[in-house]
């Protein structure tokens, strides 16, 4: 197996960083244990025409960073005359699937849903791999795979002095504090949502003072768990026992996700508020000017520094624990153009907030998150409102709890060492 992606240019933030790198140690170890090899290719170029690779098979994303980087391997495919296919490994329906750019997400959805059971199929178990690796293919590639692994054992990883560097270019990094980038924690944390959440998913998915999310999302974002596995196995759990529960997980992991996958694909302006539709953008202008009660800086809202205790709360939250409770961070995002000086200022910081700290930024579902937040896309029109326009009005969700924990610098401290993932115990 060959990583062909560069690892030091993959767009990630710090804590997914670690976990890529957690991530590939623990798939060096399985890909051993199948009779496979695993390396990092500094240079595909090089090793097509060293080892006359005939074949390339590319994974899927509508972001412009990887559709730049398969672009440049699909030119040196024509260029060298060799077979190049791409496929959409990450999503239930492939996304060029739905080639008409759907506008709306309840249009979007009716589309996802005809094909949903069409492609909603079983993976094959993986095999062992039973032939004999050809040595004059794979002993260079084993010992620089080798040499750089030498020094990312698992034990280290809670050893700051000993946090080393790739010997290939990969800069250094400190293990994430709070999540573990292995397959198998993620089958715990899939497993903890199925037997002790999923029952009250519906009715306390919207309540930040309850744990009643699934807390996958940073495993599917990195790849480290298949949304096609989860739903599969949701399915065979709770289709006869919890159909309501499973219908309001699937509309999440399933339609809204594909659908932020959708909006990115068709809108080379996802991040900016060129993307959103006339509507929006001309009600956003129209209020540009509309006199604001408070106006911070990016330094004062990234560090939580604004006179509205729930959303101070909810960026310490995404500081220290480098996530958002998922209703918060709509409220989060929304609050953002009221308190800067343009709708486009808002998406940008929304953005490059949730980019830099959160653990499943970088991501089709965060750009849609921000973009229909703040600039009501894939959502339609609402009663026009000083400021937002004709926005989804959205208001901060009654808690208990949420604001003092992580407004109170003890009781975070508290909670946060309960979070804190030991990496000798799990290894």
């Amino acid at each position: 197996m060959f990583i062909g992606v560069p690892i030091k240019d993959i767009k990630c933030n710090d804590v997914q960083y670690s976990l890529i790198l957690e991530n590939i140690e623990d798939l060096r170890k399985e890909s051993i244990k199948q009779n496979l090899y695993l390396t990092i290719l500094d240079n595909v170029n090089t090793f097509v025409k060293t080892n006359k690779i005939k074949n390339i098979i590319l994974d899927w994303s509508p972001l412009r960073e990887h559709i730049a980087f398969c672009n440049n391997i699909k030119d040196l495919c024509t260029k060298d005359k060799l077979f190049c296919i791409q496929i959409d490994s990450h999503n239930i329906v492939p996304c060029k699937i739905l080639d008409v750019y759907k506008r709306t997400s309840s249009s979007v959805k009716i589309q996802l849903f005809k094909h949903f059971f069409e492609y909603l199929n079983e993976y094959d178990d993986l095999q062992l791999e039973k032939s004999v690796n050809d040595s004059n293919f794979t002993s260079k590639n084993m010992k620089f795979i080798i040499n750089a692994w030498d020094t990312l054992e698992p034990h280290k990883f809670n050893d700051k002095k000993k946090v080393s560097s790739f010997k290939c270019n990969i800069p250094k990094y400190e293990p994430a504090k709070y999540y573990q980038g292995t397959y198998s924690a993620g089958l715990k944390v899939m497993d903890d949502f199925f037997n002790n959440k999923f029952h009250i998913y519906n009715e306390c998915r919207n309540n930040p003072d309850v744990d009643g999310l699934s807390n996958l999302s940073p495993y599917i974002h990195l790849g480290i768990l298949s949304p096609q596995k989860i739903i599969k196995l949701a399915y065979e759990k709770f289709y006869k026992k919890d159909k309501d529960n499973l219908d309001g997980y699937v509309a999440e992991i399933f339609i809204w996700r594909e659908t932020s996958e959708h909006f990115c694909y068709h809108n080379k302006d996802y991040d900016n508020i060129m993307g959103a539709l006339e509507w929006a953008r001309d009600s956003l202008h129209e209020h540009a000017k509309d006199e604001r009660e408070h106006l911070y800086t990016k330094e004062e809202l990234e560090f939580g520094k604004t006179n509205d205790s729930f959303w101070n709360a909810a960026e310490n939250q995404l500081l220290k624990l480098n996530k958002i409770h998922g209703y918060v961070r709509m409220y989060w995002a929304k609050q953002l153009v009221k308190w800067t000086k343009t709708p486009e200022e808002a998406v940008k910081i929304g953005i490059e907030l949730n980019d830099k700290y959160s653990i499943d930024g970088n991501d089709p579902n965060g750009y849609t998150g921000v973009m229909w937040c703040i600039c009501g896309t894939m959502d339609r029109g609402y009663k026009d409102r000083d400021i937002t326009g004709k926005i989804r009005p959205l208001n901060a969700p009654k808690t208990k709890h949420y604001e003092k924990l992580w407004n109170d610098e003890k009781e975070t401290e508290k909670y946060l060492k309960t979070k804190l993932i030991n990496r000798t115990e799990n290894n």
